[in-house]
């Protein structure tokens, strides 16, 4: 298999691990039933509270909210950052060889 496509995947998946482990942990996870109740703190920046019932959510969000605040997408991106890094990094050590 080709270098470059080797630590491309690495890097992806090396970034994804980095992204959901160090992601913030809800401050509060309250399951009731069929209501679940979810508050996380800002860091003196704010919050955000959802509940989420069968039917519907609603959601109360205090100050600012970063795209890094969400698993999912803090994931996402810490993933596609890697797996750039990956490929530049088999780029490199592919002209090297030559």
């Amino acid at each position: 298999m080709n270098g470059k496509i080797v630590l491309l995947i690495a890097g992806l998946v090396v970034g994804a691990a980095g992204g959901w482990l160090s992601a913030p942990a809800p401050a509060l996870d309250l399951k009731i039933g069929p209501l679940s109740l979810e508050v996380r703190e800002g860091g003196g920046e704010g919050g955000s509270m959802t509940a989420t019932d069968g039917d519907g959510t609603v959601q109360l969000q205090i100050g600012e909210a970063s795209p890094l605040d969400d698993r999912n997408t803090r994931t996402g991106i810490f993933a596609l950052v890697g797996a750039i890094v990956g490929f530049a990094a088999g780029f490199v050590l592919d002209r090297r060889k030559a």
